[in-house]
């Protein structure tokens, strides 16, 4: 790779396993509060909701710190651009229903501000998902463990 994309592929790195750690932050240290939001969404039984937040917030954490890392870059960029396809779904679900709810996605949400569920919140998870994208096509060596 040309030093260039090696320097675009450091920055993807570090600007998603940033997003990823930021956002799984709270999510594992209050997971009451992530679990009432993946409950809002509506769409997996009741009695699931505890195990799959806590498990959504653990594997944020985890693809975070091995992008943060360079641990196995393209399979953590791989795992990150599903988790991203997903939540830019749920994005694009909460817009077409005019959910209107915090979606649960970054610490500090207040209901109907900065973080609201909608086309908003999909626009800004297609940009994260496109450097993880980049990522998974072009790691990159630069400051990493292991490519």
């Amino acid at each position: 790779m040309s030093p260039w994309q090696e320097a675009l592929s450091l920055l993807a790195r570090l600007f998603v396993a940033g997003v990823f750690l930021y956002a799984s932050y709270d999510k594992v240290w209050e997971p009451a509060k992530f679990a009432a939001s993946v409950a809002q969404y509506d769409l997996i039984p009741l009695w699931s909701v505890n195990a799959v937040s806590v498990v959504m917030a653990w594997l944020e954490i985890i693809l975070g710190a091995m992008l943060l890392l360079g641990l196995y870059t393209k399979a953590a960029a791989a795992w990150a651009s599903a988790l991203l396809i997903f939540f830019t779904g749920l994005m694009i679900y909460a817009g077409i229903t005019g959910a209107g709810f915090d979606c649960g996605c970054f610490p500090g949400g207040v209901p109907g501000e900065a973080h609201a569920a909608g086309w908003l919140g999909a626009a800004r998870d297609l940009g994260f998902l496109a450097a993880a994208l980049w990522l998974a096509w072009r790691p990159g060596r630069w400051a990493s463990l292991k490519a």
